[in-house]
């Protein structure tokens, strides 16, 4: 077998790699950053997911008749409960997470939809400023492109 290299063929392999390699590290890039993302949204879910549960840990039994007042007074109790569980889970998510979050993005509060009463607990991370370093390619914008907030709720029917 005879194996030659004609000029003109000479290159060839190393010209491929230029137009390709940029686009795995992208790809692969890009794939780190969605991942990482998607596991910052899974940690906040989780976080409001056991705060608005938490709810279910109150003893009924101080609110036996639940008249009027008593029921208001079950749901403030309800709330308040919430969000100190929220306010300590919050604590535990990644430094890179909490510094995203203000006070007036992580709330629980009583709401009516479609006449049911709920504990909805809500989070939001502030995203204006990259979760990762992103490449700037001039006219194409930034890459990989991310969210400005990152956003969850969980809700529950007590």
């Amino acid at each position: 077998m005879d194996i030659t290299v004609r000029r003109k063929d000479s290159g060839v392999v190393a010209l491929e790699f230029i137009f390709i390699f940029p686009l795995l590290v992208g790809l692969l890039y890009g794939g780190l950053v969605y991942g990482l993302l998607f596991f910052h949204k899974q940690e906040m879910q989780n976080a409001v997911s056991q705060a608005a549960a938490s709810v279910f840990n109150l003893d009924r039994r101080n609110y036996p008749s639940f008249k009027e007042g008593e029921v208001e007074a079950y749901g403030a109790t309800a709330v308040a409960h919430s969000n100190i569980r929220l306010n300590k889970l919050v604590e535990n998510l990644p430094a890179r997470l909490q510094e995203r979050i203000s006070d007036s993005d992580k709330i629980c509060e009583n709401v009516v939809e479609d006449g049911v009463g709920l504990l909805e607990c809500r989070l939001s991370a502030d995203g204006t400023k990259a979760f990762l370093p992103q490449l700037k390619l001039g006219f194409l914008g930034s890459f990989p492109p991310q969210p400005e907030k990152l956003s969850v709720s969980a809700a529950v029917a007590f």
